[in-house]
């Protein structure tokens, strides 16, 4: 089949001839097709700055052999795609979004939480520097645990103790040493005129004293006892505040201890960590208008551990000593799990500042060496009583000294 000269320029020997034989073989048989690239000049159909009319015609390859585009071409086609847009006034489609998973569709993003799209640190993690609170349905138990020769025991464990309310055995809940729960210490210094020829190394042993019981996170208060109980210093964890405050103290009046106790318990209710109140007076109360009794209910309450001090010391004879004073003391203490001390009187005040300092350290040791032991009561009954508490310890040849008893929330 022939092809006009207009678009071969040539009869027989075109570029269709050459295909024919290409494509029939000499002998007239079938061979492979082979695909005819195109003139590699670019189409008139995707230019537009050429006149139309004057552009040649295309040459349309036999339709018995579809030819291929040459990779040139598809190079310019892609290349000059965008321009014939934009000439043309029309945009580029912007290629398709990819569609979310099958099991995704019609369901929402979820969005982190603000706090969750960073990463997790190691100082992310919840510490827990703080120190340890003490819940208010737990029933509390301050002990300290000595030897035969008084010497505090550090290296026990829950294991060693027993502990029971009202004779029957209970649950320990929990169990702490001094360090992990924070002191609220309250210091009742007797400021009246019975302490007077006492009261300069009283006050240095009362200094030195806090120096060596408070640790950091550790407060304390002090409270001046005369004819009416005053608080001269609330709680604070300045050492040198508390020294300062001591030595502004004047002695005078009489003693107001049971009014002062009780004020000093209710103060140390509120506070977070272990209650302790030190007394340090001869026991004598000459003005109060409440009694013994009711001063120890408050502490009870209040769950504090008492320890005193006798201010004016033993004297060499009982006839002349101030035995009802003495007996105060001793009740308030072991009531409550504490100990009471008394200093001997001699003739050399430097041995009596000696020994009382001593004994202000005995007393910072035990203060430091005390467990805490919680536990939820498992009696039942009014609210308002009073309820026994005893503990013991496993181990042979130990002493433990704790609460006697606590009173029930109304």
């Amino acid at each position: 089949m022939k092809r006009s000269d207009e678009a071969t320029g040539r009869e027989g020997d075109g570029a269709s001839g050459r295909v024919g034989d290409e494509a029939t073989g000499k002998n007239g048989a079938a061979s492979p097709r082979r695909p005819v690239s195109p003139s590699p000049s670019i189409p008139r159909a995707f230019s537009s700055s050429a006149p139309s009319s004057s552009a040649p015609l295309l040459v349309s390859p036999s339709p018995r052999l579809p030819l291929a585009p040459s990779l040139l071409s598809l190079v310019c086609i892609a290349f000059l795609l965008p321009y014939v847009f934009a000439q043309s006034g029309r945009q580029p489609q912007p290629p398709p979004k990819p569609q979310p998973p099958a099991q995704s569709q019609g369901r929402r993003p979820v969005t982190p939480p603000a706090d969750e799209t960073r990463p997790r640190r190691a100082a992310d993690e919840a510490q827990d520097d703080k120190p340890l609170k003490l819940k208010a349905d737990l029933v509390t138990v301050i002990t300290s645990v000595t030897d035969s020769a008084g010497n505090q025991i550090n290296d026990l464990t829950q294991k060693d103790f027993d502990l029971y309310e009202d004779g029957t055995v209970q649950d320990i809940a929990g169990f702490y040493r001094e360090g992990q729960i924070p002191l609220r210490l309250i210091f009742l210094f007797d400021t009246s005129g019975s302490i007077r020829h006492r009261f300069d190394f009283e006050q240095r042993a009362a200094a030195q004293f806090f120096r060596n019981v408070l640790r950091p996170g550790d407060q304390a208060a002090l409270m001046s006892v005369s004819s009416e109980a005053r608080i001269e210093l609330q709680f604070t964890s300045n050492i040198e505040h508390l020294v300062s405050t001591l030595g502004q103290l004047k002695p005078q009046g009489a003693t107001a201890l049971y009014d002062a106790m009780i004020s000093a318990a209710r103060y140390l209710r509120p506070s977070e960590g272990r209650h302790v109140m030190v007394v340090l007076s001869d026991g004598t109360d000459t003005v109060s208008t409440s009694s013994l009794a009711q001063a120890l209910t408050e502490a009870q309450k209040s769950d504090a551990i008492i320890y005193g001090v006798h201010s004016t010391g033993v004297a060499p004879s009982a006839s002349v000593q101030d035995l009802a004073g003495e007996f105060v003391l001793k009740a308030m203490c072991e009531d409550t799990g504490g100990r009471a001390f008394f200093p001997p009187i001699y003739e050399d005040q430097k041995k009596e500042a000696r020994d009382l300092d001593e004994i202000y350290k005995r007393l910072a040791a035990e203060v430091r060496a005390q467990f805490v032991l919680t536990y939820y009561s498992k009696g039942e009954g009014r609210g308002g009583t009073f309820r026994a508490i005893r503990v013991d310890v496993k181990r042979a040849g130990l002493q433990v000294r704790a609460r006697r008893g606590y009173y029930t929330a109304k």
